[in-house]
């Protein structure tokens, strides 16, 4: 026999040697290996539930703690709201029916209503929201109208509003907010969360501050910024203007004004007369930066 026909018979005799050993194939997992990774991957499972249940448990501990929340701020603002109208109530009794006339006379309401007012949430309004507050005659009609590129209010005798009025313009939205004597019926939580809400607080004047100087002492007592709009400009002689221009700043001063932005000086008659019309519109229109 020669030695080449021994080879395979080594090799065969090798073979039978490392299986013997389990070294030769891949070994089979035994019955207890097999038991072993399923009561692996069970455990694996109930971690895997375990760790859902807490998950779900944690969110619906939060949503309950939210609702709670939402509760409380409820009561909270009823409770406000229902100390506000006791308050406006009493003034209106005595007849006290502007900002000024119960800062002059009644020191204590004016601290409730400033402190009632602090409290009140902003009103949720989507985009640039834009409002006008002007008395009678100060052109606010005729402004709207301008700004909103078409007549949508109505201007001259009898143009008083009544009610808030809005217009959604292309990119903003313009409020008309009525002129009236009775600035108590202003100060409600409503009316305090909708100017919170505002981006834009235009105060409309003509010939004086002073006109419209009581909302503009509510809209400081609560914080809230504003800009004022001196509109009938064409009125004013040409060398009478810088004069003019002059006593409304020193009127500012003289009344105290706090939360004033900007004052544009405008005609919304003849509105490229004045260049501060293009500013204006540019400020009022451009999110603020």
């Amino acid at each position: 026999m020669s030695w080449l026909s021994v080879i395979p018979v080594g090799a065969q005799a090798v073979g039978i040697l490392l299986n013997a050993v389990g070294l030769g194939k891949e070994s089979k997992p035994s019955i207890d290996e097999k038991c072993m990774r399923l009561l692996e991957n069970e455990q694996r499972a109930r971690l895997a539930e375990l760790d859902n249940k807490k998950l779900i448990e944690e969110m619906q501990r939060k949503e309950e703690a939210q609702k709670e929340k939402d509760r409380e701020a409820d009561a909270q603002y009823k409770k406000l709201h229902e100390r506000m109208v006791e308050l406006l109530e009493k003034l209106e009794k005595k007849k006290l029916t502007s900002f000024d006339a119960i800062a002059d006379n009644d020191k204590e309401a004016k601290g409730a209503i400033s402190k009632l007012a602090k409290e009140a949430k902003p009103l949720g309004l989507e985009g640039n929201n834009i409002a006008l507050f002007g008395v009678t005659s100060a052109g606010k009609s005729t402004m709207l109208n301008k700004l909103y590129g078409k007549k949508v209010a109505e201007t001259g005798i009898g143009e008083t509003t009544l009610e808030i009025q809005s217009y959604a313009a292309k990119g903003f939205t313009l409020w008309d907010i009525p002129g009236k004597n009775d600035e108590v019926s202003y100060m409600s939580m409503q009316y305090m969360s909708f100017f919170k809400g505002l981006t834009h607080r235009i105060i409309l004047v003509t010939y004086t501050v002073k006109e419209n100087s009581s909302m503009m002492k509510l809209l400081d007592a609560i914080g809230l910024d504003y800009d004022i709009v001196v509109n009938k400009m064409d009125q004013i002689d040409d060398e009478e203007e810088p004069r003019f221009r002059e006593e409304i700043q020193k009127e500012v001063q003289r009344l105290g004004l706090k939360g004033i932005g900007r004052i544009f000086y405008v005609s919304a008659k003849f509105p490229a007369q004045f260049p501060d019309w293009l500013a204006m519109v540019d400020y009022l229109t451009n999110p603020r930066k």
